[in-house]
C-alpha cells in the first residue's frame, strides 16, 4: 500500500497544479446587522458586504463558514441565512418556525446541521441541500449551545423557566444522531450556555451562573461515561468557549458589567491561566474570543467596533475596524488544505500521506481539512480525492465534511 502511494506522489510531482485563496475572516456585526470581511493577508477590511436577516431586528448570533458558503443564525427573524461567499450575496433563508429563536448550530456532515431553538425547548435537524427542517427534537429548558462529537449532539439546556428564573442545576442533553434518540441528561452547573470538545474527546461546558450570586464554572464531561469528571472555578461570567490548536480554551467574560476580559485555561491539563482574578484585558465588552490556526486569538471589541488580534498572553498584535457590534466570526479554511497555507497542492497530499502512513504529526488545525472527500474517515480516499481533483478529472473538489471528526 505504501509503495503504491509513493508511486502516485512521484507521478504527480512533475505537475505544478494548485489552487489558492487569501485567508479571510467573516465578522457578524450584531448591532449593524451586517457582515464584514477581513483579509488576513493584506489587512484590508471590507465593511458591510451584505445585510443580514430577511428583515430588521434579525439579531444575528453565529456564523459558520464552510468553504465558499457561510451560514448565519438570525435569532430575531427565526432563520438560517445562506450566503455565497464567491458572489458575496444571500442565496436563501431556512425558516425554523415563528418565535422559535434559533440560537446556535453545529454541522453533522455535508448535508445536515442541528440548530437549538431557545423558545421551543428543542433543536431541529435542518437539510441545507433541500433547505428545510426535517425533524424537531425536544431537548430541555431553553437550549443554547450545541456541539457534535462521536455521532452524538451535546446540547446545553440553560434551565430558564417561563418567568425567566433559573434552575440552580442546568443540564446537558445527549442525543444519538444515527439512533434518533435521547440517551442521557447530565447535570452540570447553573446556566450552561456553550460547549467545546478537546483533543481527548471530552466536552467542556461553560456555565455562566446567575449573574449575581453564582458565577462562572466549566464542567468537563467524559463522553464514554456520560458523566462530569472535573470542573474549573473561573468566576465572572464566561461566555462562548473556543479551543485552539495549542489546546488553550478561551472565553470572553464581559458579563453584565461590560468588563473587557478573556478567561483561558489548558483544555487538556485543566491548568487555569486567566480567570476573574487575572483576566486577559481586551477592549470594551468583549463578546468573542476565537483562536486562529496560528494560535492567535480574534477578540471582538463590541463597544468600539474592533476585532482585536492578541496572543495567548493578551498582547495586542493588530486590530481591525469593522461594523457595528462584532459578535462572532469564522475563517474561510479550505477543505484539503492540511498545511494551512491556503493553497491546495502537492504539499497537502504528501502531508496526509506522512500522517496516515509514516507516523508524522497530524495536519494543521482544524483537522477536518484532512477529510477531503467529506465522509466520516481519514484515509486513502482523501488522498485520491485531492489527486483526482488537481491532476485527473478536476470534477469533484474537496468538500467540508463532518467538522467534529477525530482520528480513530
Amino acid at each position: 500500500m505504501k509503495k503504491n502511494i509513493i508511486v502516485m506522489i512521484l507521478a504527480v510531482t512533475l505537475a505544478t497544479v494548485s489552487q489558492a485563496r487569501d485567508p479571510l475572516a467573516y465578522v457578524v456585526n450584531s448591532m449593524g446587522e451586517t457582515l464584514s470581511k477581513i483579509n488576513l493577508l493584506t489587512g484590508q477590511v471590507t465593511d458591510n458586504i451584505l445585510t443580514l436577516g430577511s428583515d430588521v431586528l434579525c439579531y444575528p448570533n453565529q456564523i459558520i463558514v464552510r468553504d465558499t458558503m457561510a451560514f448565519v443564525i438570525n435569532s430575531g427573524t427565526d432563520e438560517i441565512q445562506l450566503i455565497n461567499l464567491n458572489t458575496e450575496s444571500t442565496i436563501g433563508f431556512i425558516n425554523t418556525g415563528a418565535s422559535s429563536n434559533p440560537y446556535w448550530m453545529a454541522f453533522y456532515d455535508t448535508r445536515y446541521v442541528f440548530v437549538t431553538l431557545l423558545m421551543n425547548n428543542s433543536m431541529v435537524k435542518v437539510d441545507i441541500i433541500n433547505r428545510n427542517v426535517v425533524d424537531e427534537i425536544t431537548v430541555g429548558k431553553r437550549p443554547e449551545g450545541i456541539v457534535i462529537h462521536d455521532y452524538k449532539a451535546y446540547v446545553a439546556c440553560t434551565g430558564y423557566n417561563p418567568d425567566w428564573t433559573l434552575d440552580p442545576v442546568g443540564k446537558v442533553t445527549v442525543y444519538d444522531i444515527p439512533g434518533d434518540s435521547l440517551i442521557k441528561e447530565i447535570e452540570v452547573g447553573t446556566n450552561p450556555q456553550h460547549l467545546a470538545v478537546d483533543d481527548f474527546g471530552r466536552v467542556h461546558v461553560v456555565c455562566a451562573g446567575d449573574y449575581y450570586s453564582v458565577f462562572g464554572r466549566v464542567f468537563i464531561i467524559d463522553t464514554e461515561l456520560y458523566a462530569v469528571t472535573d470542573s474549573l472555578d473561573l468566576g465572572g461570567v464566561p461566555g462562548l468557549i473556543s479551543i485552539g490548536p495549542d489546546n488553550i480554551a478561551f472565553m470572553p467574560a464581559a458579563g453584565w458589567g461590560y468588563d473587557p476580559n478573556i478567561f483561558s485555561y489548558n483544555s487538556l491539563t485543566l491548568e487555569i491561566y486567566h480567570d476573574e482574578n487575572d483576566p486577559l484585558q481586551i477592549g470594551g465588552n468583549c463578546l468573542m474570543a476565537i483562536p486562529y490556526q496560528d494560535s492567535t486569538v480574534y477578540a471582538g471589541n463590541w463597544v468600539d467596533d474592533f476585532v482585536e488580534v492578541v496572543n495567548s498572553e493578551g498582547v495586542l498584535l493588530t486590530s481591525y475596524a469593522v461594523g457595528d457590534g462584532p459578535l462572532h466570526l469564522d475563517f474561510n479554511y479550505m477543505p484539503g488544505d492540511v498545511t494551512g497555507d491556503f493553497m491546495l497542492d502537492i504539499s497537502d497530499i504528501t502531508k496526509i500521506i506522512a500522517w496516515l502512513y509514516l507516523h508524522a504529526p497530524q495536519p494543521r488545525y482544524p483537522l477536518w481539512r484532512a477529510n477531503a472527500n467529506g465522509d466520516f474517515n481519514f484515509d486513502i480516499a482523501d488522498i485520491t480525492c485531492i489527486i483526482d481533483y488537481l491532476y485527473l478529472s478536476h470534477e469533484r473538489a474537496p468538500e467540508v465534511g463532518p467538522p467534529w471528526l477525530r482520528p480513530q
